[in-house]
């Protein structure tokens, strides 16, 4: 379900502790929306913040004791870090960071490219779902230096994530501006929740987290301001079950 819909106005509708895992990524208050001025709509970085903060306590409330919120930005400027700050008083605990990291897109020649985003993690509660299993990769050592004897499992990844979002892959959609990869998401999912579980993005955008859910067996909710964005993601996400 992706609803047409404010984000406060929808989470006011969720009762709490009522889902199991908070994805999202917001707007980041630099400017780069496509020219849908959804990123530029406010008039200063206090408004912005304050805004964050609205719907950041709303989010921790709709979600469950020892689950994960996890939300998406960048250091592009200081102000995700100053949201990030802002949450010490929510009572929710800081868990590591997920840094997205890809090659691909134009960049400056003056400088080191900046091709890396962030997703600021945390618990509501200490301790929260791990599924370790599930989130596996391959192993480069393919046996145990100790013992001699291949590894009967592999290894669990690091927090630095670098996948591609190139033009060319069948999940890229030419219509939104920060669109996140499907391989990003879905490790999300999986390793925070179990299959069933309910999973809220309040920023739909391109509806690749409904789709990553989808994709993992999960339930999906969630709603996107933009009418335009709200009719697409949904029929990008019919097309993809097809």
């Amino acid at each position: 379900m992706i609803v047409q819909a404010d984000c406060l106005d929808f989470l006011s509708q969720l009762d709490d502790n009522s889902v199991d895992l908070v994805l999202t990524d917001p707007p980041y208050f630099i400017g780069f929306d496509g020219g849908k001025g959804w990123d530029s709509q406010w008039k200063t970085e206090a408004e912005y913040l304050d805004w964050c903060m609205a719907w950041t306590r709303e989010c921790v409330r709709v979600l469950k004791p020892n689950r994960m919120l996890v939300v998406f930005g960048t250091l592009k400027t200081d102000t995700f870090l100053k949201y990030k700050l802002l949450t010490n008083d929510l009572g929710i605990t800081p868990q590591n960071e997920i840094i997205w990291s890809y090659n691909w897109g134009g960049r400056t020649k003056a400088n080191f490219g900046r091709k890396h985003e962030y997703a600021w993690c945390w618990s509501k509660g200490d301790t929260f779902l791990f599924n370790a299993d599930d989130v596996r990769v391959e192993r480069k050592l393919k046996n145990n230096p100790r013992t001699g004897l291949p590894f009967e499992k592999g290894t669990i990844p690091t927090c630095v994530w670098e996948k591609n979002n190139h033009t060319t892959s069948k999940e890229y959609v030419k219509w939104h501006a920060t669109q996140k990869p499907f391989m990003i998401l879905e490790r999300i999912i999986c390793g925070y929740t179990n299959e069933g579980d309910t999973v809220l993005d309040i920023f739909s955008g391109s509806g690749s987290t409904a789709i990553s859910a989808d994709n993992t067996n999960r339930n999906f909710i969630g709603c996107e301001l933009d009418e335009e964005y709200a009719k697409l993601s949904c029929k990008r996400r019919d097309e993809w079950s097809a």
